[in-house]
């Protein structure tokens, strides 16, 4: 039925339908009780999506199911659920477009009908993106009529008259809400038209809403009516509500986020008693079924480890990824209850994971291009920022596991710097690569992590929290949202109670992020790095933080969408920093937030490490590893030196990294004291390209003293 056809105004002008209908005036009615599960498809229905279909009951005519839609319990038997990304009904009642099926020449005596009402029960699982269609037939906001939903959940019953005006009657906001209807509740919902009385829009029984701003009664005016009806996703992509930047948000691809049921047409506009009688004869048989959206979460394997596994958020949204069971990345700990995640919800970026699921995420290199201060239209040239938040479908973007052994874990990330139409910039050296970034991180049983970033362009440094649909930004983290301390020990807390403050602490290097959870996340860069307050975008109306849902896990094409209510995953920013470096530590901490002076000291100021074995020669220490490196002369049985630990460079939690040591089993002794094997004690070999052992040692110990460390190995000499 997709075959293109010229556009036919057709004027309705006769009172009463001469088609097939009940006697309650009811012209189509998909009642949904007889379609499958997409895993219930066999594969000659997989092959022709159009034989997934629903009958329309009336006609007995099918109308065919695209996409990832299902069936779930509706208020009556079934309903169906469309997935908010890909799902759609589609098709074309014969009696619409006349007995030839040829809308250019109607049979003498068709009628469609000049008074009209549409009847469904929705549930809403998220807001659309913009209006989401329940029913609608002709072209948007030019012929035919629209019934759907818009991004405030407010129902909207449009037509079209012939006079080129597009009219519009929607439902109102909940008292003291942003929204018109609540998430998963059931409601029904009705829009009327006559000529002569004009839109109304009814929801649950009760009038919302009337318009009657009509010129002339024409009726509605039809074209495209081969294309049909369509249910759950429009004909023509819309850009997103509550834009940031109106040039970097484009028409995106969505569907209506819910359950539809029971979805009737009269032909006749439903008095408000008549619909206060619909409403009160029905009563939900089931509550509206959507399974909870929580970030992933993972089952503790009790063990200091490094996994590929396949995170899962909620079924609409996982089905959309066609992906195997090692898409993903999770740092786990042994002796403190966090996760790092490399998700591809959030591009891979790493987040730092609370023992109550709150999480704490952050920006990669990002570049930008204004295309209004460039020559040409944004269509021909990359727009708004150019970071990873764009590559909504993790193409350029991996994660790999470099290193998993019992002292440490190295994770390799890796992406390129784009647009949010995967376009790229061709920077800096015109070579058609792009401007990509590549970060390693270092991760020890501590629960501490090093991002080292390797050189590229832009900024990569955002304290960034993730919001779980069901929660505002207030609901993870408190209103003093922070603590900044310096090298000294100076600290300071802020608080966005009353609007965004000013950081003010000199030379503060180190944030502590007050989560509403035990452990919390810390940020420390070297020293001279700062951070300053993300002041911007902030619309205290709805948050005292900033407030923004096109990223992560959503797929529209947008750079910039600002959030009005918790129904979609999102994330605010608190600050952005400069590190000072191409390395930072991150972490998290059940502890005071004055204790990270003396971790930030150590890696700042490490003590001075002091050979007293003359097979071995020190390369220094590599805040980028947060760890000494040292390599074997000769290959010695042992290691034997002192580290020069003070006050203002203290030992906390050291890592060695032993190059070329050809080693059995490795003992531990701290000032003469032995150290057995485990928690305070780890290592792991790994082996470079060129078959070399190197040997990662980290030890659980603080000291403001000098230490004397020997290691030695069992080795056959």
């Amino acid at each position: 039925m997709r075959v293109s056809c010229n556009v036919f105004i057709i004027l309705i002008l006769f009172a009463v339908p001469l088609f097939a209908q009940q006697d309650d005036g009811v012209i189509c009615w998909w009642k949904f009780d007889d379609i499958k599960s997409i895993n219930e498809m066999t594969d000659e229905e997989e092959e022709d999506e159009a034989e997934f279909g629903t009958i329309e009951s009336i006609s007995g005519e099918k109308f065919a199911i695209h996409g990832l839609a299902n069936p779930v319990p509706g208020v009556k038997g079934q309903a169906v659920k469309f997935d908010g990304f890909s799902s759609y009904i589609e098709g074309t009642p014969r009696k619409w477009i006349g007995r030839r099926g040829d809308e250019e020449e109607d049979d003498e005596g068709f009628q469609r009908p000049r008074d009209i009402s549409i009847e469904a029960w929705v549930s809403l699982g998220a807001y659309p993106w913009n209006w989401a269609p329940i029913l609608t037939i002709g072209k948007y906001k030019v012929t035919g009529f629209y019934f759907g939903v818009d991004s405030r959940g407010r129902v909207g019953f449009h037509v079209s008259d012939a006079t080129s005006v597009w009219h519009e009657c929607n439902s109102k906001l909940l008292p003291g809400k942003k929204w018109s209807m609540d998430l998963n509740k059931w409601y029904h919902v009705v829009g009327t038209y006559s000529p002569e009385d004009g839109l109304a829009i009814y929801v649950n029984g009760e009038l919302h809403n009337i318009y009657n701003d009509f010129e002339f009664d024409y009726g509605i005016a039809y074209s495209d009516l081969r294309k049909g009806f369509r249910m759950g996703m429009n004909r023509e992509m819309l850009p997103p509500t509550d834009p940031i930047r109106d040039w970097a948000t484009y028409p995106s691809r969505y569907t209506l986020d819910g359950i539809v049921d029971e979805l009737k047409i009269h032909g006749k506009s439903l008095t408000a008693s008549e619909i206060k009688s619909i409403y009160n004869s029905v009563k939900p048989e089931n509550p509206p079924e959507f399974q909870p959206r929580k970030f992933p979460k993972v089952s503790s394997s009790g063990r200091f480890s490094a996994n590929y596994t396949r995170l899962k958020f909620y079924p609409e949204w996982d089905s959309i990824w066609p992906v195997g069971d090692f898409m993903d990345v999770v740092v786990q700990f042994d002796e403190i209850p966090i996760n790092v995640m490399f998700w591809r919800g959030t591009r891979y970026s790493s987040c730092w994971v609370s023992e109550n699921g709150k999480w704490m995420a952050d920006q990669s290199r990002e570049t930008g291009n204004n295309w209004f201060l460039s020559q040409g239209p944004r269509e021909e040239m990359p727009t708004g920022c150019i970071e990873h938040m764009s590559d909504t479908q993790c193409r350029s973007s991996r994660v790999a596991i470099i290193e998993n052994n019992d002292a440490r874990k190295v994770v390799n990330w890796r992406y390129l710097q784009m647009d949010v139409k995967f376009r790229q910039k061709d920077l800096p050296n015109n070579t058609g690569f792009g401007e990509w970034g590549n970060e390693v991180y270092y991760i020890y049983p501590d629960g501490v992590g090093v991002r080292k970033v390797l050189p590229g362009r832009g900024g990569w440094q955002e304290t960034i929290l993730l919001n779980e649909p069901g929660t505002r930004p207030e609901d993870n983290i408190e209103l003093e949202a922070c603590t900044l301390l310096n090298m000294k020990g100076e600290s300071k807390s802020y608080t966005w109670e009353h609007g965004y403050p000013v950081f003010d602490l000199p030379e503060a290097n180190i944030q502590y992020v007050h989560f509403k959870s035990e452990y919390k996340p810390f940020l420390i860069f070297r020293e001279g790095g700062g951070f300053d307050v993300f002041n911007l975008e902030v619309r205290p109306e709805y948050s005292h933080f900033p407030w923004w849902n096109h990223w992560p896990v959503a797929q529209i094409v947008s750079d910039g969408r600002s959030a009005f209510a918790p129904d979609r995953t999102a994330h605010s920013s608190l600050s952005w920093g400069d590190p000072n470096g191409e390395a930072a530590l991150y972490g998290m901490t059940n502890k005071d937030p004055k204790t990270l002076v003396a971790l930030a000291r150590s890696w700042n100021y490490p003590a001075e490490l002091k050979l007293d074995d003359s097979g071995w020669k020190s390369e220094g220490y590599d805040y980028t590893q947060r760890a000494y490196v040292l390599e074997t002369t000769a290959n010695p049985n042992s290691l034997v030196f002192i580290l020069q630990a003070t006050k203002e460079s203290p030992v906390v939690n050291p890592a060695f990294v032993l190059q070329k040591w050809s080693i059995g089993n490795l003992a531990l002794e701290v000032d003469g004291k032995s150290v057995l094997e485990g928690k305070d004690f780890r290592y792991g070999v790994e082996f470079n390209i060129e078959g070399n052992p190197v040997v990662v040692v980290w030890i659980k110990y603080k000291s403001e003293k000098p230490v004397k460390i020997v290691i030695k190995s069992n080795k056959m000499s």
